[in-house]
């Protein structure tokens, strides 16, 4: 009788054990480590996206151009103001190197459109090797005017011609042979950047940029 009654205590103390083991388990699996994101953009550069006349910018709100195969859509130039006309005191590429030496950020592109398939596009451009992507809708070329300052002719930045001294001074869009295929207008935005951590899964999220919308008719603007 007494052994039952050892083996009926043993049982039970077991029984207890493992409700609390569960208990246990079950309270460290209700437990996440809360990650806060500090992430705080001081960076507050103002930038935009110009069309050069002889010395004077004028800010492009928004430009209109049908999407044909191989043909040019715009040349805007950057500029870190925010003010809708400039009159330059002296050249484009001057001016910019001021300015440039003053607010000391990188500058960097976004491209973003929606493709018939319902497909979001959307990809940065931070050094000429990624001018190439999505290439089959849009050909990208960035510009150095302070480089080839006073020549009257110069190509876009290559990869290997592309250095810590590069600038960014201009940007081109060029429809590519599937740009049939864009549905919705392309929105181009320049912004200005110091570190990675302005950008989260692959998005800009700092305070300096400045976005233009291009359509192919006046209706879509």
């Amino acid at each position: 009788m007494k052994k039952y009654l050892l083996v009926i205590i043993i049982c039970l103390l077991c029984i207890g054990c493992g409700k609390k083991e569960v208990v246990i388990k079950e309270k460290e699996d209700i437990k996440e480590e809360v990650v806060e994101d500090s992430y705080k953009d001081l960076n507050n550069t103002p930038i935009g996206l110009y069309r050069l006349s002889g010395n004077k910018l004028v800010k492009v709100e928004k430009d209109i151009k049908k999407f044909k195969v191989e043909e040019d859509i715009g040349i805007y130039q950057v500029y870190f103001s925010n003010d809708k006309e400039i009159d330059l005191n002296k050249g484009f590429a001057d001016s910019y190197y001021d300015l440039y030496n003053k607010y000391n950020v990188k500058v960097g592109f976004n491209i973003k459109f929606k493709l018939k398939n319902g497909e979001d596009i959307s990809y940065n451009i931070l050094n000429p090797s990624q001018t190439f992507d999505k290439w089959e809708y849009l050909m990208n070329y960035l510009y150095d005017d302070y480089a080839n300052k006073g020549k009257s002719f110069y190509s876009h930045i290559e990869e290997n011609q592309y250095n810590d001294s590069t600038l960014f001074t201009a940007i081109k869009l060029q429809s590519s042979y599937q740009c049939d295929n864009i549905d919705s207008n392309i929105i181009l935005s320049v912004f200005t950047y110091d570190s990675e951590d302005d950008f989260l899964d692959g998005e800009y999220r700092g305070n300096s940029l400045y976005s233009t919308k291009i359509c192919q008719s006046v209706e879509d603007c």
